[in-house]
């Protein structure tokens, strides 16, 4: 059953270009990237900003995109194709806005485009056709164009990030497809199938696992001591009030030791005759 697609709140009305109407989808990304206005503005910049970073793995994500803007003629649909596969791939269906996917796109959009392209190199290939069949037509519907065009945007993709890119720099994106498939409650392999992506995330998971434990361990000893603290200052007190009690009683004692002699001493001077 397809997801139906719902526009972003607010920047529907305000979304503008050329007077042409923007499809849901579109709406989606700009609501997901914080984009009021101008979205072809809005993703120039964006693209530009990435070519001029000192990463390579990001300046030649930034070069791929510009390449599928004029190399299709679309504008900027196809920038907002290649995220909007990428976000599906990822487990963002762009269905429903969720606060926490907007908050980590704004805090790095950069690094949110990177994963939307890692995700479609490592992504889509691990998908049976099926399942690729039922996200083309539900982007299609979305996006509103067709579904071969949407396809030969993948393909360039990842024909043109495997010419321009090493196989290191590569699974560079994997970091970026990690961190951003983690804010829709993915792991890695969730998104690549990959063997060596199932047994890291599988130990980084036991890893964790036991990170907690100990952290749970340590904060029960903790508290164990912390109790054996308190109880042995509780028997120190207790013992020094006993102290101070017997203390206080060998002082009376003495004190009445005293009284007694002087009573005896008081009472032979009075029996001694001058």
């Amino acid at each position: 059953m397809a997801i139906p697609f719902t526009p972003i709140q607010g920047a529907e009305a305000a979304l503008s270009l050329g007077g042409f109407a923007f499809s849901s989808v579109a709406k989606a990304v700009a609501g997901l990237y914080g984009v009021a206005s101008d979205i072809n503005d809005f993703l120039d910049k964006h693209i530009q900003e990435m070519q001029t970073s000192a990463n390579s793995t990001i300046a030649t994500t930034g070069r791929i995109l510009e390449m599928a803007k004029y190399g299709f003629g679309l504008g900027y649909l196809s920038s907002v194709t290649i995220i909007a596969v990428g976000q599906f791939l990822l487990g963002n269906t762009l269905s429903a806005m969720a606060t926490v996917a907007t908050a980590a796109t704004l805090s790095n959009p950069i690094a949110m485009t990177c994963g939307a392209v890692g995700a479609i190199l490592y992504g889509w290939g691990a998908l049976r056709d099926e399942e690729k069949n039922a996200m083309l037509d539900q982007l299609a519907r979305g996006l509103d164009i067709g579904v071969e065009l949407i396809r030969s945007i993948i393909s360039f993709v990842i024909n043109t990030a495997k010419d321009l890119l090493s196989s290191q720099a590569l699974k560079d994106f994997k970091a970026f497809i990690s961190d951003k498939a983690a804010v829709f409650g993915r792991s890695l392999s969730d998104v690549t199938h990959q063997t060596v992506d199932v047994m890291n995330d599988a130990a980084a998971s036991v890893k964790k696992r036991a990170e907690l434990a100990i952290a749970g361990t340590v904060k029960v000893t903790s508290d164990a001591s912390a109790k054996l603290g308190d109880s042995l200052s509780d028997f120190s007190k207790t013992a020094g009030h006993a102290i101070e009690q017997t203390g206080e009683a060998a002082k009376q004692v003495m004190e009445s030791g005293k009284a007694a002699v002087q009573r005896v001493r008081g009472q032979n001077s009075g029996n001694t005759k001058p």
